[in-house]
């Protein structure tokens, strides 16, 4: 019997032992259950109803827990990790271990994004949109037979706050340590008896929280973002929503600092090794003259990430007597303007520059048909044109004695179809299947991967005028649900997804084998769960297993080059394989205390692999070493948790509620392992909050990380003894006012 068995039997048996020991307290307690209502499924359920894994925060959840934006979200919820590479703007989303590390913007993730059913497959589209939220819902495991895209890894939804019929406002004032503050507020109404509006606005200021060279700060947000809203009832069968939405941002990027002494100059024998940085808020930056020159700025110039956004989209939900017939169209559009030191030093090592420009245009047409007979389904086609242009520059003048120059354009041409389908044989018992037959074309144009000495290029014929990769694959699911008796159900469901192949576009200095495409990767999952409710003792318990078959995934690595050695690649691992689990709780033991907890655990390893570990030169060419990694772990936090704990306190017209939470992760065991593993921690946050009793208005007091732990999030290295890392926010505290009217 395997720990995974043993584990998920141990908790059906905690499941068991509350049915029989609450049943006095279920009779004697009034039902105080928060029932939760999310459209994961194309159609609002109450989650608990739902046969998937499965997390829902609130906007009142994000708010009392201090969520401004989307990289804090994986410290609410379990088997979640968000990390942005090398500390630039490209986050990349991992759920239960299944993630992509890439820093190039140009291949899909493995965790789908979306606002408002909206699919962003560029994860910087989604910089300044995040606020004005009614709910998050975050999905574990493949999705597809519901999504506009495919995805192995999840996905994460976010659900706006809807126009309102009433005139209603809103303005949330904060400021906080290191001068940051934030202003967010909204205003929703009709404009006719058919017709709302809600117009909602977001700015941040401030923040900066890092020391840089000569005393100067790093780290601070100056971005602002606008959305309107517009709903409209043509007639009774007919509603149309509009969304309009753009930001602006001109914020300070994420410095790095050196965990290990800078050593890439003195292997060179050209410059000494420099010290480690003693504390982790301490960074530094700066480039060669030249270097600066090519990208357009002041070698002085602070680490910078500017991000334009702006976009639409028009939906239409036309009703029949069998469903509603729905047509999504959106277009995005974004742009990105990075400098950053990823060296962490006054060097020009590893000083890189992002100039990026995307597009999105989508179209999703399905049928939904109508609850309540034993047969309900989703069905729908799926097109999506994605345009990208990219110029990433690197400044490596003093240890390869040259600087690059790597552009490129890239289409991507996705259709796909899909639907799922539930028929309920019995009271108890529901049959859910689905199936998604999707087909991609992925062309990269134009690619030059130039070297530039003094400014000059000197390698003009390194270019590929296209690469192609395409695939026509399906995938799906198949689910049983089975409901004992009330409040209670359990799942059983097997499932596939498949996430797009690619390109490797920022590591080649060999273009025609660099950017060789790498294949799609396929994931099986199984997955059994059961959702429980006590509403007599005010309980909800839910718990999850799965176990993850994975046939060629992603993995960053390299490839051989017989002229010039390694080649910084994006390969395919043959089969690698995951398993774990999660459990979600929460308890209002008495009125006015709301406690809960989630943990996950996600363990994997690779089953077949072999990675290259160096080159040799071997009579003027070079011979590759390579490493067997069968039996090594995946790249993820084996165990993740979080929870929290809250009291209201009644003062006749008004309300105190003290409230904390924590986050816990264990270490991040790296592919390159050793040096490179983030050791895991733990962050403490805790609020007071004074509101009256009918809301008009509240005044919090925060603190995030009130113990002030001293974490990295990411470590990494980009050149040979330039070990750097990406270090956690330390300890912040402030105020926030609110008032609705």
């Amino acid at each position: 019997m395997t720990r995974l068995t043993r584990r998920f039997i141990l908790l059906a048996t905690i499941q068991a032992q509350f049915l029989t020991a609450l049943p006095a307290l279920a009779q004697t307690k009034p039902a105080a259950i928060e029932q939760i209502t999310v459209t994961a499924e194309r159609r609002k359920q109450n989650v608990q109803n739902v046969g998937s894994s499965i997390s829902v925060l609130s906007g009142r959840d994000l708010a009392a827990h201090n969520v401004n934006n989307v990289y804090d979200l994986q410290y609410q919820t379990p088997s979640l990790q968000v990390t942005p590479q090398f500390g630039s703007g490209q986050l990349e989303f991992a759920i239960r271990g299944v993630g992509f590390e890439d820093y190039a913007s140009n291949n899909a993730p493995t965790v789908g994004i979306y606002i408002d059913e909206v699919a962003f497959p560029i994860p910087f589209e989604t910089d300044g949109q995040i606020y004005d939220v009614q709910r998050v819902e975050v999905l574990r495991g493949p999705q597809g037979t519901l999504y506009g895209r495919n995805t192995t890894g999840g996905a994460v939804n976010y659900v706006l706050n809807k126009p309102t019929k009433q005139l209603t406002g809103g303005l949330t004032v904060q400021y906080g340590r290191f001068n940051a503050a934030l202003v967010e507020g909204y205003v929703s109404g009709s404009l006719a008896d058919n017709v709302q509006v809600r117009l909602a606005g977001e700015t941040q200021q401030g923040g900066a929280w890092q020391h840089g060279p000569d005393g100067q700060l790093l780290g601070n947000t100056n971005r602002s973002s606008a959305r309107g809203l517009v709903d409209i009832e043509p007639t009774d069968s007919l509603t149309i929503e509009l969304n309009l939405h753009g930001s602006h941002d001109r914020s300070d990027a994420l410095g790095t600092h050196l965990y290990a002494p800078l050593s890439a100059l003195s292997l060179l024998d050209e410059g000494p090794t420099l010290p480690l940085d003693p504390n982790r808020d301490d960074t530094a930056w700066g480039t060669s003259p030249l270097f600066a020159h090519e990208i357009g700025i002041e070698p002085n110039t602070k680490p910078f990430s500017h991000i334009d956004t702006g976009g639409l989209s028009l939906r239409a939900d036309q009703q029949f007597d069998a469903g509603t017939l729905t047509d999504l169209i959106s277009y995005d559009y974004a742009g990105r303007r990075e400098y950053d030191d990823f060296d962490a030093s006054p060097e020009a090592l590893a000083d890189v520059f992002f100039n990026t420009r995307a597009n999105v245009f989508a179209n999703e047409l399905r049928f939904t048909s109508n609850a309540g007979g034993p047969f309900t389904y989703v069905a729908g086609i799926y097109y999506a044109h994605q345009f990208l242009y990219d110029n990433y520059r690197g400044g490596f003048d003093q240890i390869y004695g040259v600087d690059t120059s790597v552009q490129y354009s890239q289409t991507v041409d996705t259709v796909s179809g899909f639907g799922q389908a539930s028929y309920k044989i019995s009271d108890a018992l529901t049959l859910t299947g689905g199936l998604r037959l999707e087909h991609e074309q992925r062309t990269l144009n134009n690619f030059a991967s130039y070297f530039l000495a003094g400014g000059a290029i000197i390698n003009p014929d390194n270019t590929v005028a296209q690469q192609s990769t395409s695939f026509t694959k399906p995938s799906g699911k198949i689910e049983l649900q089975y409901v004992p008796f009330a409040d209670d159900m359990a799942y059983a469901e097997i499932s596939r997804g498949v996430k797009s192949g690619g390109f490797t576009t920022y590591n080649t200095g060999s273009p025609k084998i660099g950017t060789a495409p790498f294949q799609p990767e396929t994931l099986w999952a199984y997955e059994i769960g059961n959702k429980l409710d006590i509403p007599g003792a005010r309980l909800r318990f839910n718990v999850s297993a799965f176990y993850y078959q994975y046939h060629n995934e992603q993995i960053q690595a390299a490839v051989l080059n017989a002229t010039t050695g390694l080649i910084g690649s994006i390969i395919n691992a043959p089969r690698s394989h995951l398993y774990g689990g999660e459990i979600e709780a929460r308890w209002v033991p008495f009125d006015n205390l709301t406690l809960t907890q989630s943990v996950g655990e996600a363990i994997g390893q690779f089953d077949e692999f072999s990675s290259l570990l160096t080159a040799n030169r071997v009579g003027g060419v070079f011979v590759g070493v390579y490493q067997n990694r069968q039996g090594e772990a995946l790249p993820s936090p084996k165990f993740t948790a979080n929870g929290s704990i809250s009291y209201r306190f009644d003062l006749g017209q008004y309300e105190l509620t003290p409230s904390a939470d924590y986050s816990l992760r264990t270490t991040y065991n790296s592919l390159f392992g050793g040096l490179y593993n983030v050791a895991g921690y733990t962050l403490v946050n805790a609020h007071l909050t004074f509101a009256p009793t009918d809301g008009k208005w509240s005044i919090e007091a925060f603190g995030q990380n009130i113990l002030n732990k001293q974490y990295d999030i990411d470590r990494n290295y980009f050149d040979a003894g330039d070990d750097i890392a990406t270090a956690g926010l330390p300890a912040t505290y402030g105020v926030r006012a609110t008032v609705n009217f």
